[in-house]
């Protein structure tokens, strides 16, 4: 048999015989059986009995063929990828159900002609009784409230995992007292919101893709800055995360690397057995969620990554959590559509297409300008993007200084110049009109 007639295991994987080819041998084992003079054309019995089991074989063969692959995480899927995942310790998680939820603002009068902004993140949670406990949601964007209209809607997702979350239409919720209190400023004012469709997706699980990349990150270690920083990233509600271990490698920035006589003294003092180790992890959360306890009805992160930490960090080490800088980004640019487009409905498709491709950026990774003008240049009608101009706005958070982190007014930069951040910042889009200012021009 030659290299190209090599069938199942191989150098190259699993190569699957075809239906074709074992027609061809089951054909040449008939004539070696009962002679080259058998009778084997389409219409004969002993060939509909071949074909019957050719096909019967096939599938033999694209079974064989699927256990193979789901034998490794990067091929394996469903149930396979299921056990694989079970062998790590790490089991597949529970989507976050979602809905959308009606809002209305009353009892607004005492402070007419205002705007109630709640920002993406805001938590509401159900009214408790006997027999079901608060559940708590979050925003997915945010929303104005205004005397006219006096009703928005908004889409929320559950901060719990799992089909508890799948609550019914009609259902009332009411903001979190105790997250409204530390981030909003109502007033005498009283929203009220209502589900709209009853919510969706808390059954599921996460998708293939998902699940194969919190496997191949697992950490084969019990104790490295990969490890614990595997740990702290499935905490729910965490965005972002990094280490920095100021004694965990060799800083070659130093004037005395390269130049150290390495055979007259000690390059470093030796830490003593039991001696204190300190070192920094970063968190950013998720938009709206909390980081002490007591600012929402459900247990901050700070709490949360510090109970994970302790059970992953060796004797005599101990982590200070910091909250990441979350800087607020804008744009301004001018943008050339086609006639008959609605201008606003095309400003809304940009924003939002601009606010996903910022949200994903992780912690100091920088903003583009040219990622900006791929992401505006996706909505429908749109010609060009001319003169973008990136704006970065003070940091929400002032704690962690590595790396240069800028505080203080806003500022603007030139066009096409790159919005660079420090290692202990994280990028933050909200469609704000202060932020966003976009400026339409017909083609």
């Amino acid at each position: 048999m030659t290299s190209e007639e090599r069938f199942g295991v191989t150098k190259d994987g699993f190569v699957v015989k075809g239906i074709d080819r074992i027609i061809a041998d089951q054909q040449d084992r008939a004539r070696a059986m009962f002679g080259d003079d058998v009778d084997l054309t389409s219409g004969s019995a002993l060939r509909k009995v071949l074909d019957a089991a050719a096909v019967d074989t096939h599938e033999l063969w694209r079974a064989l063929e699927s256990q193979y692959y789901g034998s490794f995480i990067t091929t394996a899927q469903g149930p396979s990828l299921d056990l694989l995942g079970r062998d790590l310790g790490l089991r597949r998680r529970e989507l976050r159900a979602r809905g959308p939820v009606a809002l209305t603002l009353a009892d607004a009068d005492a402070v007419p002609d205002r705007d109630y902004v709640l920002p993406q993140g805001t938590v509401m949670v159900t009214v408790p009784s006997a027999d079901a406990p608060a559940l708590a949601f979050r925003s997915t964007g945010a929303v104005t409230l205004a005397k006219k209209p006096s009703t928005a809607t908004v889409e929320v997702e559950a901060v719990a995992r799992g089909a508890s979350g799948n609550i019914r239409i009609g259902r009332e919720l009411r903001l979190d007292p105790d997250w409204a209190r530390h981030n909003l400023n109502l007033g005498t004012a009283e929203i009220k919101a209502v589900v709209g469709r009853d919510f969706q997706g808390g059954e599921l699980g996460e998708p293939d893709a998902t699940y194969r990349a919190r496997l191949l990150g697992v950490p084969r270690t019990v104790w490295t800055q990969e490890a614990l920083l595997a740990q702290v990233l499935d905490v729910n509600g965490v965005r972002d995360a990094v280490i920095f271990d100021p004694l965990g490698g060799v800083e070659a920035t130093q004037r005395a690397f390269g130049t150290f006589r390495f055979g007259s003294g000690g390059f470093s003092r030796a830490r003593q057995t039991g001696s204190p180790y300190f070192f920094d992890i970063v968190v950013a959360p998720e938009p709206g969620w909390p980081w002490s306890q007591g600012e929402a009805s459900f247990p901050g992160l700070y709490g949360e990554v510090l109970d994970v930490v302790r059970q992953w960090r060796p004797v005599s080490v101990f982590p200070a959590l910091l909250a990441a800088n979350q800087v607020d980004v804008g744009i301004r640019a001018t943008l050339i559509i086609e006639a008959g487009h609605d201008e606003e409905a095309v400003k809304a498709a940009i924003l939002d297409a601009v606010r996903a491709s910022v949200n994903r950026l992780r912690l100091g990774h920088g903003v583009l300008s040219s990622d900006i003008v791929l992401s505006a240049r996706t909505a429908a009608g749109v010609v060009d993007v001319q003169n973008l101009r990136l704006r970065r706005f003070a940091p929400a958070f002032g704690q962690t200084y590595y790396g240069g982190a800028t505080y203080g007014g806003a500022q603007e930069l030139s066009v096409g110049e790159n919005l660079d951040l420090a290692p202990d910042e994280i990028a933050r889009f909200s469609v704000d009109t202060s932020m966003a200012d976009l400026r339409v021009v017909i083609a």
